[in-house]
């Protein structure tokens, strides 16, 4: 099963676009840490049918989207934020403790634009960059493990 992550759009609209476009045949889940508000509402216009599940960003002044999420998928506890509530441009210590005691499989955030991919005490954490800036993330969840890539536009 495979997730495409995605953050920070900051309207590289096109970009996002590209991003479903690409992955929208190959892609079960699709998963936006915020900073992408008017893409999203551009999605569900013209792809209504696409899978996605989304939070609010810092920059998503007037969203009624949640600020982080908990979902089950494939048998995995996925937790995702954009990060600002947990203060990620100064350390990851209070998203993981969050990650933690919440016991997920996956942690996923955005805010820093950084791409980052690591495994801690068995969770997965990734930032998958800032599409505005060419970076999006993708999690293939196989019998055999979590792998998990950064790609670009």
């Amino acid at each position: 099963m495979r997730i495409v992550v995605t953050s920070d759009t900051h309207r590289a609209s096109r970009d996002f676009l590209n991003i479903i476009d690409r992955h929208k045949n190959n892609a079960d889940l699709f998963i936006n840490l915020g900073d992408s508000e008017s893409e999203i509402e551009m999605l569900q216009m013209i792809s209504p049918h696409i899978n996605i599940k989304y939070v609010a960003g810092n920059c998503d002044f007037s969203s009624t989207a949640p600020l982080e999420q908990f979902i089950k998928f494939d048998g995995k506890k996925i937790f995702f934020t954009h990060g600002h509530m947990y203060y990620v441009k100064h350390g990851y210590q209070k998203l993981q403790e969050k990650a933690k005691l919440e016991a997920v499989d996956i942690c996923l955030f955005g805010h820093t634009h950084i791409p980052y991919i690591e495994t801690i005490d068995g969770i997965l954490y990734m930032n998958p960059g800032a599409v505005c800036h060419g970076s999006y993330g993708v999690i293939d969840i196989e019998p055999t493990g979590i792998m998990a890539f950064h790609n670009k536009i």
